[in-house]
């Protein structure tokens, strides 16, 4: 899962929102964020909602959000192996 995909699920963690939502908060161009949250849904990790015009309100589905912690615990522990090794040469 890339960082794009982390910040999309991250976000609908908190609650749904559309796509115009999502690219306010992630800057992504319009293009990209539609394919990626295709990606994601192709993937069970978030689903459609509603449509509200021609905007998409999606959700985080379960599977989404076990994803997601599974990807916590592992940026979490590489955060901190980072911390330890870049603080031993720059002196944090």
């Amino acid at each position: 899962m890339n960082v794009r995909e982390l910040a999309i699920l991250t976000l609908l963690s908190e609650g749904e929102l559309s796509v115009k939502e999502i690219q306010e908060y992630v800057s992504i161009p319009r293009r990209n964020l539609v394919k990626t949250i295709r990606k994601l849904e192709k993937k069970g990790y978030i689903q459609e909602k509603a449509y509200v015009g021609d905007d998409v309100i999606v959700e985080i589905t379960e599977y989404g959000l076990e994803m997601l912690y599974k990807n916590f615990v592992y940026l979490r522990d590489l955060i901190n192996e980072m911390e330890n090794v870049l603080c031993s040469k720059f002196d944090c």
